[in-house]
This record gives C-alpha cells, structure tokens and sequence, in this order.
C-alpha cells in the first residue's frame, strides 16, 4: 500500500466522522487531497487516471478498516453492524453457489 494513501486516509478518518461512515465519501476526499485536479474531472476521467497516479481504491478501503481496528471506540455501532451484516449475506449468497 502506498505510504502516502495510508498517512492520508488515517487523517482523513482522524478528522471527518462522515468518512467513517461512508466509503465513497472517504473515497472522495483521499482523491481531492491527493489528486486535487482530477477531482474536478468525471467520474470516468477520475476512475481512469487512478491507476496512473498510483492510487487504488482498495488500498483506501484496507486502510480503513486497518484504522477501524485500532479505532473501534470512535466507530459508529450502526455503521460497523451494518457492515457486518452485509458482509454476511455476501458469504451466505456466494457460499449458496458452491
């Protein structure tokens, strides 16, 4: 994971309770601090350059939730158990298949 994506989530979630809550939201303010040119372009343009400037969206989403570890006092408990369950129904409908 880049080193700067991860400095820059941690800080964003540090600061912006709405970015715990919501990836796309967390997302878009680690696109507008590290790219702040391409946040004002499409969605297309956006989601085609990001390889480019060597930012992925799962390493956002990882370092999420590797700071939501550290940080489970400063989660939302609905938020977090909403999560949960969604990630339950995706193993039980993807476990269904085989």
């Amino acid at each position: 994971m880049n080193k700067l994506i991860k400095k820059t989530v941690y800080s964003i979630l540090d600061e912006n309770e709405k970015a715990r809550e919501d990836d796309n939201y967390l997302i878009l303010k680690v696109v507008q601090d590290l790219e702040p040119d391409l946040a004002g372009t499409t969605f297309a343009n956006v989601m085609f350059n990001l390889k480019y400037k060597k930012i992925s969206l799962e390493s956002i989403t990882r370092a999420r939730r590797r700071w939501a570890e550290i940080h489970r006092d400063l989660l939302n408990a609905n938020v977090e158990e909403a999560r949960r369950k969604e990630e339950e129904n995706y193993f039980a409908e993807y476990s269904s298949k085989f």
